[in-house]
């Protein structure tokens, strides 16, 4: 089978992209061949296809759009990117009557592609299944979440994200990104496309609530992809002298990382001997403020911060942890630190609400109250006092790894989707 696979990057940056590759690599170790299709960036990975890759906004190599160089180019760019890209159609045109490929396999497209991905897939008679990374289908700035809590007031009218400035605080964004929800819904965008892959039942719950055809909506969690690496790095879950805690991945306030810093503190006040690492960060204004929270308040014994990891080398923070930690804020999608954090038998602290209520349960997670630091604090301060706890939970990760998260589950569950369009 020929699989087109459309996202808007080509390089590891996050989740998305890791599971990107991943599943690329999966395909076509079934012998399917896989056709990406993204846009160009000196960071890529290296692609036979690259050529028929679109140009940056602006025609620039930065990766995030405050980084975007200020002219009348990348304004234009932007507009069509938001909208309907010409020039994103043309390449991918080019691509498709090249190749001639059965299924179109679309990741992220909105704001870096756009839907014009869509239009020129169903224009070629391509089945297309769009796999949902964020709640960008029902939210204006894709996450369910505005002025640090959770927001679903899009799903009964777009027209709050205008009324409260939801894309980057700022009139004009939030005005053309509504503009285009409206656009888009008259370009019937969203019918053109066969199935929509949501990664937990909650999603897929926000998406019918605000109008998705139940049909077309299929609940299939992302996999973890075994390395010679990470199996060997798997092994039992002991706690020896002081509990060690883990917080991987990007550093920002959404994800919760200062309510944890200050449950840390509170912690620290009370005397409990632990460790925690913070492993991550893709903005350096962040990480130092990070930083200067941890010297502020003398946490430099108990807590250490490490710069972004891209290889497999980050697998050796979850061995060398007891519990994974998960203070975020927003309802979330579905983190591949959960998934790791399990697959090495690790379990995990997480915020009672959103996608957490059905991709773990008590059996493999410790839950606190939604935003709240007093409670986030008294469940770590539980595992410190309780750490044969740890040893239980983490006996069940493994089954309920190999239940949800397993590759040979995914692969198979998403070739019989391929499969059944194609026909």
């Amino acid at each position: 089978m020929r699989i087109l696979l459309i996202h808007y990057r080509y390089f590891i940056s996050g989740g998305p992209e890791r599971y990107m590759f991943n599943v690329k690599k999966s395909l076509e170790e079934k012998g399917h061949m896989v056709i990406p299709f993204s846009i160009k960036n000196s960071q890529n990975i290296a692609s036979e296809y690259e050529n028929y890759f679109v140009d940056n906004i602006g025609n620039s190599d930065e990766v995030f759009v405050n980084n975007y160089p200020k002219n009348l180019k990348t304004y234009l760019d932007l507009i069509g990117r938001e909208f309907y890209s010409f020039k994103v159609k043309r390449c991918l045109k080019k691509l498709i009557i090249k190749t001639k490929p059965d299924v179109c396999y679309l990741l992220v497209y909105k704001r870096a592609l756009s839907p014009s991905v869509v239009s020129v897939c169903h224009k070629y008679k391509i089945p297309i299944i769009n796999r949902i990374s964020d709640y960008n289908p029902v939210c204006g700035n894709g996450s369910l979440y505005r002025d640090g809590s959770f927001c679903d007031l899009c799903l009964k009218n777009e027209s709050n994200c205008l009324k409260y400035k939801c894309v980057k605080n700022n009139f004009t964004y939030s005005l053309m990104r509504y503009l285009s929800i409206k656009f888009h819904k008259l370009l019937k965008i969203d019918s053109k496309i066969n199935y929509y892959i949501c990664t937990n039942k909650f999603m897929a719950e926000m998406m019918e609530k605000y109008g998705y055809n139940k049909n077309k909506l299929v609940v299939l969690p992302t996999f973890f992809k075994e390395t010679k690496k990470s199996k060997l790095l798997r092994s039992e879950n002991n706690v020896k002298n002081k509990v060690k805690f883990l917080f991987i991945g990007n550093i920002d306030e959404s994800k919760g990382i200062y309510d944890l810093l200050k449950a840390i503190c509170l912690l620290d006040k009370e005397k409990y001997d632990f460790e925690l690492n913070i492993v991550g960060g893709l903005h350096q204004e962040e990480i130092n403020k990070v930083k200067n929270i941890i010297d502020e308040n003398n946490l430099n014994n108990k807590v250490k911060i490490i710069p972004f990891i891209k290889s497999d080398d980050v697998y050796n923070y979850y061995v060398d942890s007891n519990v994974c930690i998960l203070p975020t804020r927003w309802v979330e999608n579905l983190p591949n630190t959960l998934i790791e954090s399990l697959y090495f038998n690790r379990p995990v602290v997480v915020p009672n609400f959103g996608s957490f209520k059905y991709t773990v349960d008590d059996s493999v997670a410790f839950k606190f109250k939604p935003l709240s630091c007093e409670s986030l604090k008294k469940c770590l301060e539980n595992i410190i006092l309780n750490p044969d706890v740890i040893k239980q939970k983490s006996i069940n990760c493994q089954h309920w790894f190999e239940k949800n998260f397993s590759e040979e589950y995914h692969i198979k569950q998403l070739i019989d989707i391929f499969s059944k369009l194609k026909k």
